[in-house]
């Protein structure tokens, strides 16, 4: 689904889309047509920005805000894996980071624990979560303008 900067539909305003459904445009052209990878925290960020403007829309104002789209991923291997951290996903990046190695197969597993912990609780974002990834330069949402 083709969405604007606010995760909406241009057609219809109305209407949202977040995840692997929304079509974000390649960086550069290839021989088969893809569209960028989404990433968990990705989609978080996209699915927090439809939330809040939805309660805009509600609340009647149009202040919109936008999901900044950064990427955070541990990929698990088996006994190894690789993690990337890229804020915004696509270039031109304020920062960039990856890193390799078993270490990165115990965080997935503490990680899926953790996250298995935070659905039952029904906890979106916890302040330690917030504060954790603040510190590492992530945040969910653009600052209003």
């Amino acid at each position: 689904m083709i969405t604007d900067k606010y995760q909406r539909s241009p057609k219809y305003p109305n209407i949202f889309a977040a995840g692997v459904c929304v079509a974000i445009p390649p960086i550069e052209a290839t021989p088969v047509p893809v569209g960028a990878p989404k990433t968990g925290l990705m989609i978080e960020s996209m699915t927090s920005a439809i939330v809040s403007n939805i309660e805009a829309l509600e609340a009647g104002t149009d202040e919109l805000v936008e999901p900044t789209l950064s990427a955070l991923c541990l990929a698990d291997m088996g006994n190894t894996g690789a993690a990337f951290l890229a804020i915004p996903q696509n270039p031109p990046r304020n920062r960039n980071w990856t890193g390799s190695g078993r270490w990165v197969h115990w965080a997935k597993v503490a990680f899926e624990k953790y996250f298995m912990y935070k659905v039952r609780r029904g906890t979106s974002e916890p302040i330690y979560e917030k504060l954790s990834l603040r510190f590492m330069g992530v945040e969910r949402l653009k600052p209003k303008k």
